[in-house]
């Protein structure tokens, strides 16, 4: 016996064929495609009723109709992604969010650019990106409260807390006074860059640039964070310039070496250089987790000044 199929056009107006599928989670569709089914069964008696899926549950009520049901964190089926750590979840979305508070090292790096041929960025992506860079100091914590600072003492607090702090063994220099890191100095000096073309620009100079153009855009307590960042970083870089050199042969690298490396850091300088030596003392777990949001934000600032081929995505 010849079938009739929900294609044919003399037996089904146009107007009820609103998708592919007869059967909708969404209630309102659910009761339209019943009205359809209903239709198709009363002009053709062999149109043959979909077989119910996995995620289908039986009306028995309804003539045997099928409707979608959500799906369960206890169904074992639906569990296809999982962390390192042994936790499995149902959609790709969840296992972001619980590297993203679980294991932030891990997650930044799924925001990195890989090898290969560059990506294509969606324009909805690209105007993401752009509108959380540019309102990056608008959040209430980071924006200015218009209450001027005295920079040098901001600077001697953060001296003393990580070059005299009971990490700086875990360092690569012990200055004696701020004056002999390149940052501090001129920060409190308020120096302006020479001009020089941006392949010249050593990672001191860059790092002593992002602070200079963000200072007055933020408060004292945020500027502070961002200076102990900037440092930390800093000290990670030489750190592991230096690996494998025996001590009498070790220098500073950050105020020869180009800043195009710094993005490729990111992971190692919050999971190994942070998160195992306590983050050096800053024991507030939201300035913690801001700093996750700083490395995104500088990373982009790196690339859009010109200072680095590497693209770090800036996550929601």
């Amino acid at each position: 016996m010849t079938q009739v199929h929900a294609s044919s056009p003399n037996m089904i107006p146009t107007e009820l064929l609103k998708s592919d599928s007869l059967i909708s989670n969404s209630i309102n569709d659910y009761i339209t495609k019943l009205n359809t089914l209903e239709y198709l069964q009363k002009n053709n008696p062999n149109y043959p009723i979909p077989l119910p899926s996995s995620n289908q549950i039986d009306l028995s009520d309804n003539g045997g109709d099928y409707i979608r049901h959500r799906r369960s964190k206890y169904d074992n089926d639906s569990l296809k992604y999982q962390c390192d750590c042994g936790k499995v979840f149902v959609s790709l979305p969840g296992l972001h969010y619980h590297l993203k508070t679980k294991h932030p090292h891990m997650y930044l790096n799924l925001m990195r650019r890989g090898r290969g041929r560059p990506r294509k960025y969606p324009q909805s992506e690209i105007t993401f990106e752009k509108t959380k860079y540019d309102n990056f100091f608008q959040d209430p914590k980071r924006r200015s409260d218009w209450a001027a600072f005295n920079i040098k003492d901001v600077v001697d607090k953060v001296f003393e807390f990580i070059y005299r702090g009971k990490y700086s063994d875990k360092l690569f220099s012990n200055p004696e006074k701020y004056e002999d890191n390149y940052i501090l100095d001129n920060l409190v000096k308020n120096e302006k860059l020479p001009l020089k073309p941006k392949s010249e620009i050593c990672c001191d100079e860059a790092f002593y640039e992002y602070l200079s153009t963000f200072r007055n855009k933020t408060n004292e307590k945020y500027f502070t964070l961002l200076l102990k960042f900037i440092l930390l970083f800093r000290e990670c870089y030489d750190v592991h310039n230096n690996r494998n050199i025996p001590e009498d042969k070790k220098k500073q690298t950050t105020n020869k070496i180009s800043p195009e490396q710094l993005p490729e850091l990111c992971n190692k300088f919050y999971g190994d250089f942070l998160e195992l030596n306590d983050f050096f003392g800053i024991n507030d777990e939201d300035e913690q987790k801001e700093i996750i949001e700083i490395i995104q934000h500088f990373c982009v600032w790196l690339y859009k000044s010109e200072y680095t081929k590497s693209k770090l995505s800036l996550a929601d």
